[in-house]
């Protein structure tokens, strides 16, 4: 459908309104680099252009969501100065931030290990749904460095004490855990049931019309990006307009 890299497809299904997008470096527990980040990015981005798609299902292949950063590229940032590294973590941070800002949302099942830069792909998810198992980790101060964007968003999300044992590397995060610092939807036991959650979820989301779903994601996003309610007015005011000219359906 799409011209992608190997490892990431994009297929519809349920009639063509979700879109599918697979994701599969399984055999090196979904690490990224730049170019896959980049484009797994232009992937959900093309997706969620197609008018027809509603929603979009993340598939991360494998046993795991994501394994982080690949680090048979962290050699290569020993010859530059801290301002080149930083301009390059500031380039991976706005590839998130893209997938923040799509026009659907993004239902993804979350398994396994959710390493490093995985829990920031993690927060870019409008819905993850987590199986209790999953473990959420941040190796980074081990390997002797901060984390830059996925520190922010922890340390956001969790009380100050949190973010330091979770930063410095010494706990793991699990699946109720990330629930109840607002990282993913709900959670699923046993982990075998994670895929038809994650099914009962997207069902969920198309029994509401494909236009008001696009307006409820510019309202959640909207009003987390700039902390106020004006955009928020603007778009429940069309759809409460097309509702009514529509018998009630927008």
């Amino acid at each position: 459908m799409y011209d992608l890299p190997m490892p990431i497809t994009v297929t519809s299904e349920h009639a063509g309104r979700v879109a599918r997008v697979t994701f599969d470096n399984s055999a090196r527990g979904n690490c990224v680099d730049t170019a896959l980040l980049r484009g797994l990015t232009e992937a959900l981005e093309a997706a969620a252009a197609d008018p027809s798609h509603d929603v979009i299902r993340l598939e991360m292949a494998g046993a795991h969501f994501c394994g982080g950063w690949d680090t048979a590229s962290f050699a290569d940032l020993a010859d530059q100065t801290a301002q080149a590294v930083a301009d390059q973590l500031r380039a991976g941070d706005a590839l998130l931030d893209r997938i923040r800002r799509l026009p659907v949302p993004v239902v993804a099942g979350v398994r396994g290990r959710v390493i490093g830069f995985g829990v920031g792909l993690l927060s870019a998810v409008h819905l993850p749904v987590a199986a209790t198992e999953t473990q959420a980790y941040l190796p980074e101060a081990r390997f002797g460095f901060a984390p830059a964007g996925v520190g922010h968003v922890v340390t956001q999300r969790m009380s100050r004490a949190q973010a330091y044992a979770l930063l410095c590397g010494f706990t793991k995060a699990t699946g109720r855990q990330l629930h109840s610092w607002g990282l993913v939807s709900h959670v699923v036991e046993p982990a075998a049931d994670l895929d038809a959650a994650v099914d009962e979820v997207i069902g969920e989301l198309l029994a509401v019309p494909g236009d008001t779903l696009r307006a409820v994601v510019e309202v959640v996003e909207s009003s987390l990006s700039t902390g106020r309610p004006d955009r928020a007015y603007e778009v429940s005011a069309r759809t409460i307009v097309s509702a009514g000219r529509n018998g009630g359906t927008s």
